[in-house]
C-alpha cells in the first residue's frame, strides 16, 4: 500500500460512495508520516471534475444591496464601511470583494487582515497586528515613537509601500486611537499626505457585537474614520427566516427589548423537540472555564475508544508567526474524538458544509484498509495505519472529514505559518466569542456570567430561528449596549432610506 496515490485515494473514496472534503490546493500527502501516499499527487479526470463540482458550489450569489457595495469597492474605488445585523451577509459579501479586488490590483497588492486571528483565518488573511507591524504595547507609544518602531522594520515598510487596498473585518474591536495612529504611520511611510497613504479601504464589522478593550473608544469616533466614502447598512436578512426571531433579535442588538421579545425569551428555558438524528445542542457559555468542563465532562462520560488527532504545525523560520498561528486557530493541538461525539465542522467545504455545521461521529474510516468501521466494531490497531472519523451532519449528509490546513500569509501570499489537523472541534460547549461568525443550528445559551456588552446579542443570533434555541437565565439586564453605538447606527439607517451616503 506504499505506493499507494492520493488521487486513488480519492477514486476509492468515490467508488464506495464516500465523498472526501477536499480543500482546494489542500492536499493530505503535506503531512511526511503519510509515506502510503504520493508525495506529488496527480488527479485523475474524475477527481478534477469532483473538484471543480466543488469550486462551482462556492459560487457566491449576491443581493442587489451586497452587489451595490462590492461596485462601490471594485468600479469607484471608493473607501466603504458596511455593516448590518447578524445573517445579513457581511461574510459572504467581504469574501467577494476579497475576490474581486485581488483579481483587478492583483493578490500581493491587497492587505486582508482582521482583528481575531480566528476572523482572519476564515477570510484568508492575517492580523491587523501583524499585517501592520504592531505590538500589544503600540497603544502605548506615541504617533512619533511608533512611527519610528515600525521604520526599523524594511519588511513591514516594504509591504505598506506596496499595497494599494487594505481590508479590516471584525471593526468593532479596533478602537479609534489605534486607528488614527495607524492613519499617520501608513502617511509617513507612504510619503503620501492623503487619508491612509493613499490607500483604498475596505472595513467591515457590527458595533453592536464585541467591543474594543478600551471601553468607549470605538473606531467610528477616530478622526480619520470621515476619510470613509461610504457607511451602508445592510438591511435584508438571508439566514433567519422568521420574521419574530429578526424583531427580536434587532430589539436585543440595541437594547430597545418591548414586552413581547422579553415574554418570548422567558419561555425558551425549555429544550426544543429535535429530530432525534444523534445531534445534540451546542451550549454557549460566556468564559472558556464553563466551556472546557461541559466538552470535558461529556466526552468523559462517553465509554467508546478514543482517537487522539496532533496537529502537524510549521514554519519557514522561528519568527512568531507560528505562535500567532496557533493563538488565533479554532484547530486544537490535540483534537480526541470517540463515536457519538458533539462535533462542529470548522472550515467551509460546500453552501451544505460550512463553518459551524454541526454533526456527530458515527464511525471511523481506515487507510490504507478502506475498510468503514461502525459503533459496533472494534478498530484492530495491527492492520490500521490512518484513521480519519466519520461524521453524520445534520442536514443528512455523512461524511469522511480529513486533515486539511490552516496558514498565515504575509503580504505576498507566502505562507509563513501552517497547521494542519481534522478541521473538527468538540462541540457540545462553546464560548461566545468562539461563536461569533458562525451560524448554530441548534443552541443552548446560558447568560448567567455574561460580562460584556454585545456578549447577548451575539449569543443568540447564531441561532437561525426560535424553533432551534433554549435560553438560560435571561433577564432585559443582560442585553447590554452602548448608547453612542445606537445613535450611530441611527444615521446609518437614516442614510440608508435616503440612498447610499
Amino acid at each position: 500500500m506504499s505506493s499507494l496515490r492520493t488521487a486513488s485515494v480519492y477514486s476509492l473514496l468515490e467508488n464506495l460512495n464516500w465523498k472526501l472534503f477536499i480543500d482546494k490546493g489542500v492536499h493530505v500527502t503535506r503531512l511526511k508520516s503519510l509515506k502510503f501516499l504520493s508525495s506529488e499527487p496527480h488527479l485523475s479526470d474524475q477527481d478534477h471534475a469532483y473538484q471543480a463540482k466543488l469550486d462551482a458550489l462556492r459560487t457566491i450569489n449576491l443581493s442587489n444591496e451586497q452587489q451595490i457595495v462590492k461596485d462601490l469597492v471594485l468600479n469607484n474605488e471608493d473607501n466603504v464601511f458596511y455593516t448590518g445585523a447578524a445573517g445579513t451577509g457581511k461574510s459572504v459579501l467581504l469574501r467577494s470583494i476579497i475576490s474581486g479586488i485581488r483579481r483587478k490590483y492583483g493578490k500581493s497588492s491587497v492587505a486582508v487582515t482582521a482583528m481575531t486571528g480566528i476572523a482572519a483565518i476564515n477570510i484568508g488573511g492575517q492580523t491587523l497586528h501583524s499585517f501592520a507591524g504592531l505590538t500589544p504595547q503600540s497603544n502605548l507609544l506615541n504617533i512619533e515613537s511608533l512611527i519610528k518602531q515600525i521604520n526599523r522594520s524594511r519588511r513591514i515598510v516594504g509591504r505598506w509601500k506596496k499595497i494599494k487596498a487594505l481590508v479590516i473585518d471584525e471593526i468593532s474591536m479596533l478602537d479609534a486611537e489605534l486607528f488614527d495612529k495607524l492613519d499617520h504611520v501608513v502617511k509617513n511611510i507612504r510619503c503620501d499626505s492623503r487619508p491612509f497613504g493613499g490607500l483604498q479601504l475596505i472595513i467591515t464589522g457590527d458595533f453592536c457585537q464585541l467591543p474594543p478593550v478600551k471601553v468607549n473608544n470605538y473606531c467610528f469616533d477616530a478622526e480619520s474614520w470621515n476619510s470613509l466614502n461610504h457607511s451602508i447598512q445592510l438591511t435584508t436578512v438571508h439566514r433567519q427566516s422568521e420574521q419574530e426571531f429578526i424583531k427580536m433579535l434587532n430589539e436585543i442588538r440595541f437594547g430597545n427589548m418591548s414586552e413581547k421579545s422579553i415574554d418570548i425569551l422567558n419561555k425558551l428555558n425549555q429544550a426544543p423537540e429535535y429530530q432525534n438524528d444523534g445531534i445534540e445542542v451546542t451550549e454557549l457559555y460566556p468564559v472558556n472555564r464553563m466551556v472546557n468542563e461541559v466538552n470535558y465532562m461529556k466526552l468523559a462520560f462517553n465509554t467508546n475508544q478514543q482517537f487522539i488527532y496532533n496537529a502537524e504545525d510549521w514554519e519557514p523560520k522561528f519568527n512568531g508567526q507560528l505562535i500567532s498561528l496557533r493563538n488565533g486557530c479554532q484547530a486544537p493541538s490535540r483534537l480526541r474524538l470517540k463515536i457519538n461525539a458533539q462535533v462542529m465542522l470548522i472550515k467551509n467545504f460546500t453552501k451544505q458544509l460550512v463553518n459551524g455545521s454541526k454533526g456527530v461521529v458515527v464511525g471511523w474510516f481506515s487507510i490504507p484498509s478502506m475498510k468503514f468501521y461502525d459503533e459496533h466494531d472494534e478498530v484492530p490497531s495491527h492492520d490500521v495505519t490512518f484513521v480519519l472519523p466519520v461524521v453524520k451532519f445534520t442536514n443528512g449528509q455523512t461524511k469522511v472529514v480529513p486533515w486539511t490546513e490552516w496558514t498565515l500569509k504575509d503580504e505576498t501570499e507566502r505562507v509563513v505559518a501552517r497547521r494542519i489537523q481534522i478541521p473538527l472541534i468538540l462541540s457540545w460547549a462553546i464560548s461566545i466569542h468562539k461563536s461569533q461568525g458562525q451560524t448554530l443550528e441548534r443552541v443552548k445559551v446560558d447568560l448567567d456570567k455574561v460580562f460584556e456588552r454585545g456578549q447577548t446579542y451575539v449569543a443568540l443570533s447564531r441561532a437561525t430561528s426560535l424553533n432551534s434555541l433554549q435560553v438560560l437565565n435571561f433577564s432585559p439586564d443582560k442585553v447590554m449596549t452602548e448608547e453612542r453605538v445606537k445613535i450611530f447606527y441611527d444615521l446609518l439607517t437614516n442614510f440608508s432610506a435616503n440612498g447610499i451616503s
